[in-house]
Order: structure tokens, then C-alpha cells, then sequence
């Protein structure tokens, strides 16, 4: 694949230095870090009193930015797991993130502390490897939206303080996809492995790079038009009649949709992509060892306060439809349509990741998306869960590359401010995803 060059001409006068992209990315996460923690520092005489916080925030920088799920990850960082049928319970959050923390904290000598330090350099990892990535297939000034596109996406707090794993998610599932990209095979089988370890929505990263394995082979025979594969007749009329493609199949066409998959063609060392599969395999052998059953987690998930049972009512979101009736647009309410917009948004978006970057991403993407979106009852987590949807955060950013300034600026400065309000929130109390 031919990728755009941002070269100047050789003989052209030496313009202005540019910043490089990863410097732009890097003091970008840096200063939306500072921000951040000045606004949840202002968030400490503004506490909102709410009964499903568990742990009380301490007071300082850093104290109200441990809140909700940061509690569930701290008992398993200390205690290890828990399982009840027909109750929440700590299965129902992957290890890799819990697994960290303890680690860490064997030198923080504090679980929250250490929670902190890895979702901040996860954060961190996530965005210079994004700008890497894009650098990689797309011009400077893409990369560098998209770099800011994912600085300024309203739930991007999440890869910048609070104790959650979706920044080491990120990190990890952008890094076994560039060590795929490098040939090195086993690493990204080992990282894929984890990343898969952190969250049902691993199984993405784990059908990412077995897709992206075959492409990587030319693997895939992609469908021909019919005018490719039955020939042109000397009657224009019969040409005509030829070349019209019915609209399914001129979508695929346009997806390179492939009709036959050759897998001699795959090396040995690509086998060691199946390593990712570990990661799920593991935990849900031991939750079979020690819960007697490997889908405890979805158990928990479905126990009364989070109620995410399969089911007509979760897959077409009956109760974002019962609550508007009920209640109309309220806080609760509005948070489900703004992940349900983001998430939509996202769907959309996935068409175009397949044809710019192929069908591997494509695949990791429909998964990472596809299964929040089935199994929420509400929407409610799907904005946070697109973080880790680098392809699409590159897609977008783009498109936005080419459009006028001010609709750039526009679009970046709504965002930001929809961070900035939502970070505080959080900061404050509220329950927001």
C-alpha cells in the first residue's frame, strides 16, 4: 500500500521547523493532564453526595479522580476475585488492569496510587503510539487531527487520571497491531494476549490481528466486478448491460470484500498470533476452576443494579426508550444519548476504516464496537469504550484534516469543552459512564 508523503521539495528554501508529531502528541496529553487535574482539583468544595460511591475520595490533586469502577479494581488489586450467582461481583472486570495494579503497587505501596500512575502512562503510550501509527499511512497534518481529535474527545479523561483500565486496553491493542505490522509475531501475540485479558471486548484485538495476519500474506482474493470476470461483448448494449452491479454488490466491491481466502499462503511464524487467544482462554478457565462456571462474568453483569441481561430490552435499548418517556431529557437520560450518538457515530465510520486501512482493523473495530453495543442496556459506557478505536479516531481525524479551519476548530472546540464539563462532573461525583 502506497502511503502520502508530506516531503517538501528538495530543492525548495528551508520553510519554518515543524514540530514533530509526536512531539505535538505528547505535550498535547501533557497539557490536557494539567487542565484536567486543575479542574478536578476545583471539583473538591463541589462534591456531589451520591449512595453508590463506595470508597470516600481524599482530598489533594488526586483523591476525587478514584470513583466507581476504580473501587472494584483496588478489591481485586487486594484481594483477589469474588463470585456470587445472581449478584455484582468483582468477575465481572477482566484481570490484565487489576493484574498491573498489584504489581505496581508492590512499589507505590498503594493500590489507587498505582492505579493512577498506569492509567496516566497508558494514557500516554496511547496517544504517541496513535501518532506513530498514523504517521505511518497518512500525511503530517492528519496525524496531527487525529492526535487531537482523541486529546479532545469528551470522555478522554479516562486515559488521563481516572482508576479505569481503558487506557491500558488502548495501549495494548495499538501496540500488538504495530508489532504484528513489524513482523514480530510473537510479541504481538503476548500483547494481543493481554490486551484480550482486560475485557470481553478483547476478543477484538484477538480477531484484529488474525485478519490482519492473512492481509499481511495477500491472503485474500478480493470479489471482481463482472465486467472483470465475464468480458466485454462487442455490442455496446451488451457492454452496458455488463458492467451495472447490483447495490450489494457494488458495496462490496467497494469494501474489497474478499471471496476466497488462501491460507497456504500464511508462514509458520504467523501461528504465533493465536497466542492472543490465551488471554480470554485463561480467565475464563479459572473462573471455571473457581466458579464453576467460565462465563461468570456475564452473571455478574446481568445481577440487579447493572442489569445487563441479553435479551429484546438490552439489544434494541428499551430502557432509553422507557426513561425519555418517563422522565424526558434529564441528566441520566441525555448521558445515554451522547454515548448512544458517539457509538453511533462510530458504526458509521467503520465502512471507511475497512476501505482506507483494510480489512483487519475493520474487523478489530466491528468487534470493539459491535459488542457494547449489543450488550449495553442503555448505551451507557460505550463513550469510554471507543477510546480504544484508534482506527476510526484516525479516519475521523481525516476527514477533518481536509475540511475548512473553522469547521475543524469548531468541531475540536466543542469537544474540548464537552471534556472539560464532563471531567469535572466526574471529579465532582457524578456517575457519567
Amino acid at each position: 500500500m502506497s502511503l502520502p508523503s508530506d516531503s517538501a521539495d528538495p530543492e525548495a528554501p528551508a520553510g519554518p521547523r515543524q514540530i514533530p508529531v509526536l512531539a505535538v502528541a505528547a505535550l498535547g496529553f501533557i497539557a490536557v493532564s494539567a487542565v484536567l487535574l486543575l479542574l478536578g482539583r476545583l471539583a473538591i468544595d463541589h462534591q456531589v453526595a451520591i449512595g453508590r460511591q463506595e470508597f470516600e475520595p481524599g482530598i489533594g490533586w488526586f483523591g476525587q479522580w478514584v470513583r466507581w469502577d476504580g473501587n472494584w479494581y483496588y478489591r481485586i488489586a487486594h484481594n483477589g476475585y469474588s463470585f456470587t450467582a445472581g449478584q455484582q461481583r468483582a468477575v465481572a472486570f477482566w484481570p490484565s488492569y487489576p493484574m498491573a495494579i498489584r504489581g505496581l503497587a508492590l512499589l507505590t505501596n498503594d493500590e489507587y496510587d498505582a492505579g493512577l500512575i498506569i492509567t496516566w502512562l497508558s494514557g500516554f503510550a496511547t496517544i504517541t503510539l496513535l501518532a506513530r501509527w498514523c504517521q505511518d499511512r497518512m500525511t503530517r497534518m492528519a496525524s496531527i487531527a487525529a492526535v487531537i481529535t482523541l486529546l479532545l474527545f469528551p470522555y478522554a479523561w479516562y486515559m488521563q487520571w481516572s482508576v479505569y483500565g481503558d487506557a491500558l486496553f488502548a495501549a495494548c491493542a495499538i501496540g500488538a497491531f504495530m508489532l504484528l505490522e513489524r513482523d514480530k509475531t510473537v510479541l504481538a501475540g503476548l500483547l494481543g494476549a493481554f490486551a484480550a485479558a482486560g475485557r470481553p471486548m478483547g476478543l477484538a484485538v484477538v480477531a484484529g490481528l488474525l485478519v490482519l495476519a492473512l492481509e499481511r500474506r495477500e491472503a485474500f482474493l478480493p470479489m471482481l466486478a463482472r465486467s472483470d470476470t465475464q468480458g466485454r461483448s462487442d455490442s455496446p448494449g451488451a457492454s452496458t448491460s455488463t458492467s451495472i452491479e447490483p447495490h450489494w454488490r457494488r458495496a462490496l466491491l467497494w469494501l474489497h470484500f474478499p471471496r476466497s481466502i488462501q491460507f497456504r499462503k500464511l508462514k509458520p511464524k504467523d501461528a504465533w498470533v493465536l497466542l492472543s487467544l490465551l488471554g480470554p482462554l485463561m480467565y475464563m478457565v479459572f473462573l471455571w476452576q473457581t466458579e464453576g462456571t467460565p462465563f461468570a462474568f456475564a452473571d455478574a453483569e446481568s445481577a440487579p443494579g447493572w442489569d445487563h441481561k441479553p435479551g429484546p430490552a438490552t439489544w434494541f435499548k428499551l430502557n432509553v426508550v422507557a426513561g425519555l418517556r418517563e422522565v424526558g431529557l434529564t441528566r441520566e437520560t441525555g448521558g445515554m444519548l451522547l454515548h448512544g450518538f458517539l457509538a453511533v457515530g462510530a458504526v458509521l465510520l467503520v465502512p471507511k476504516v475497512i476501505r482506507r486501512f483494510g480489512w483487519g482493523y475493520g474487523a478489530f473495530c466491528i468487534v470493539l464496537i459491535g459488542i457494547p453495543v449489543i450488550s449495553s442496556k442503555d448505551f451507557y459506557g460505550l463513550g469510554r469504550y471507543l477510546i480504544p478505536a484508534f482506527p476510526v479516531v484516525a479516519v475521523a481525524g481525516e476527514w477533518l484534516s481536509k475540511r475548512p479551519v473553522w469547521l475543524r476548530a469548531g468541531v475540536w472546540t466543542i469537544s474540548g469543552t464537552m471534556l472539560a464539563f464532563l471531567g469535572y462532573s466526574y471529579a465532582r461525583g457524578l456517575y457519567l459512564a
